[in-house]
């Protein structure tokens, strides 16, 4: 070993030199990492609810109760649900439909206590968890009571016609100029019964007197039958 390398070497038994101004830094920058590990490991701590592919679905997962529809009727009315989502969870243009899509009762649960957009949020002092669960299977029975009743097209496609909604939405439910297309794929069935009775624009209103649910549901089902148009390059007119 050189000589130079030799005498730059402390000598055994002592500290070599050190800025003491560099020590101190170096242990201030240290406090606050240990303040964290010591006095706040709550923050290292993942919450229960991230922790799955879902957190609405692990939030309101203790909530899966069995309910009753009936109590849950009640509840419904007496939250004001129906102010918004319409009589049975069929929807309105202030919220959306409550009786279709797969939404699970923990999702619902905690879909209501943590809402978005302009729905207020339900804490359970407001909604109990069980009220919840009542309401949940409330709606449960209401769209499979829902999806038992089925239109005939045939007849859709007459009262189509003698209703006079091919006047403004012409022969197909294509749309025209006084009328959007409302076929083929309509909106669904909620929507589009609640939008007959409360229209906007210059569409009047067609209450349960003047056409029926029943009447109502056939013209549904004869816009679901509609075929779909062809692709433009199929009309020798309107091929590039």
């Amino acid at each position: 070993m050189s000589a130079r390398i030799v005498q730059s070497l402390p000598a055994r038994g002592t500290r070599p030199n050190r800025d003491p101004l560099r020590d101190l830094l170096a242990r201030w920058r240290a406090w606050p990492f240990l303040l964290m590990v010591v006095a706040a490991p709550g923050l290292w701590t993942v919450p229960a609810w991230s922790q799955t592919a879902s957190g609405v679905e692990a939030a309101g997962r203790s909530a899966a109760l069995a309910g009753d529809a009936d109590v849950g009727l009640t509840a419904y009315a007496q939250s004001g649900c129906s102010a918004c989502h319409g009589a049975g969870g069929a929807g309105t243009a202030a919220g959306p439909s409550l009786t279709e899509g797969t939404l699970t009762q923990a999702a619902f649960v905690a879909f209501v206590r943590r809402p978005v957009r302009s729905m207020p949020a339900y804490p359970a002092e407001a909604v109990s968890d069980r009220s919840l669960a009542d309401m949940y299977a409330y709606l449960e029975q209401a769209a499979a009571e829902d999806s038992l009743l089925e239109g005939q097209p045939e007849r859709g496609a007459e009262l189509f016609v003698a209703t006079g909604c091919f006047q403004c939405h012409a022969n197909q439910a294509q749309g025209g100029m006084h009328g959007p297309r409302v076929g083929p794929n309509p909106i669904s069935w909620p929507r589009f019964a609640w939008y007959v009775r409360h229209p906007s624009a210059t569409m009047p209103p067609y209450t349960e007197q003047v056409l029926p649910d029943p009447d109502l549901r056939d013209i549904h089902a004869f816009l679901e039958t509609l075929p779909q148009p062809p692709d433009l390059d199929r009309i020798p007119l309107l091929a590039p």
